[in-house]
This record gives C-alpha cells, structure tokens and sequence, in this order.
C-alpha cells in the first residue's frame, strides 16, 4: 500500500493491555488529565499500525465526521469514519 492510499482501520486490539496512560474519557480525551492543562484537549483514537510495528494517534478532524492520522515512520493515512452504530472503543490497528 503506497503511503497516499488511507488505510482502514479495524479494531478494537489489545484492551486489557491498556494502562491507565492509555484511557479516555467518551469524548476521546486522556483519562487522567489533570484539570490544570493549558489549551484545548483533542479527542483521538490509540492506533497499532501493522505495517511498521508503531503506535500513533488519529484525531478528529474539525468537521466532526472521522479521525485521521498517520504512521509515524512510513506516513500511511489512516482514518476511521464517526457514525451511529459506531463503538466506544479507543485502541484499534491499521492495516
């Protein structure tokens, strides 16, 4: 898969192998936030890119619609689409 191509992404892997740095809250924010951070928090989804054994975040974009990213070594687009039906999970893997 070229680098311009976006990847799916599926999911849920790993959860309970999640630490406590790992978890968000429902509208995709770090759990354990303190209250005296400066700025805005993006949400995002955990993602496991297949294609180069690397983590990395997607986050949703400004429309609301999908979260997007990509593999921080080969630069893979990943994105996945927000919709009814969806799921709570946080942690999912590229293809």
């Amino acid at each position: 898969m070229m680098a311009d191509e976006v990847r799916p992404v599926y999911g849920p892997i790993f959860p309970s192998a999640m630490t406590q740095r790992d978890q968000v809250d429902d509208q995709g924010h770090p759990a354990n936030a303190e209250s005296g951070e400066s700025g805005p928090r993006r949400p995002f989804l955990s993602v496991w890119f297949q294609c180069c054994h690397a983590y990395a975040r997607l986050y949703r974009d400004d429309a609301g619609t999908k979260y997007e990213g990509r593999c921080p070594r080969c630069g893979a687009r990943a994105q996945a689409l927000i919709g009814p039906g969806g799921t709570s999970q946080r942690v999912f893997r590229a293809i």
